[in-house]
């Protein structure tokens, strides 16, 4: 299973409009794919105008099909021109294989958070192994499932967390829970240092809200 992702950023003025057109092509794109496309953006997070397009799919197949069936429909490649005057730059796509976790198309999520980093130069194998020991850990403390994933694209040895949540209020007390477990506090300091890149530009936590 793979978890793919299309990220751009909205330029200063046109928000509402921007918001329109990010929603309407979400639609014609689950429409056109039979996908469950869904649409997120930042919230209480670095970069903000951030929009997310995310998906899951059971493989490179599906997602190839998926995408041939978008670049031959005229009605949507005119969507997508028309929006590139509200993106700052360009769109960047990652895939993800998922290496724990289920993932449940009728659970009901608002709001999820992401945690992403990259393995250290030599330890990658050990890198993947912790991952799903801290996501399994993780799952105890803020009672919701974790995802935890592996780059397929990007940079090499790339790995992140999500967690899903159906509201703030719902993630605010799973946070707080995770923040005040010291057992997973020291898991973590004993555990990850040498494991995971040093880098507080390249390890960083986000939440991002569901829009459609």
């Amino acid at each position: 299973m793979y978890l793919f992702s299309r990220r751009a950023r909205l330029a200063p003025g046109n928000t509402r409009d921007a918001m329109t057109w990010a929603t309407g092509i979400t639609e014609k794109a689950n429409q056109i794919t039979g996908l469950n496309i869904g649409l997120f953006s930042s919230i209480f997070s670095p970069e903000v105008g951030s929009l997310v397009w995310s998906t899951f799919v059971p493989d490179m197949a599906t997602l190839e099909a998926a995408n041939d069936k978008l670049l031959v429909d005229e009605a949507y490649v005119s969507m997508l021109d028309s929006g590139a005057k509200f993106a700052l730059g360009g769109a960047d796509d990652t895939l993800a294989q998922i290496v724990h976790g289920e993932v449940d198309p009728n659970r009901q999520v608002e709001y999820v958070t992401a945690v992403l980093t990259v393995c250290a130069s030599g330890n990658v194998v050990k890198g993947m192994e912790l991952g799903v020991e801290i996501a399994q850990r993780a799952e105890k403390t803020l009672g919701a499932p974790v995802l935890f994933t592996t780059g397929s694209t990007g940079s090499y040895g790339s790995v992140g967390w999500f967690t899903g949540y159906d509201s703030v209020a719902t993630m605010e007390r799973a946070l707080n829970a995770l923040n005040e477990d010291a057992k997973f506090a020291e898991f973590i300091d004993k555990s990850v240092k040498g494991v995971y890149v040093d880098d507080p530009v390249i390890s960083q936590q986000s939440i991002w809200r569901h829009l459609a």
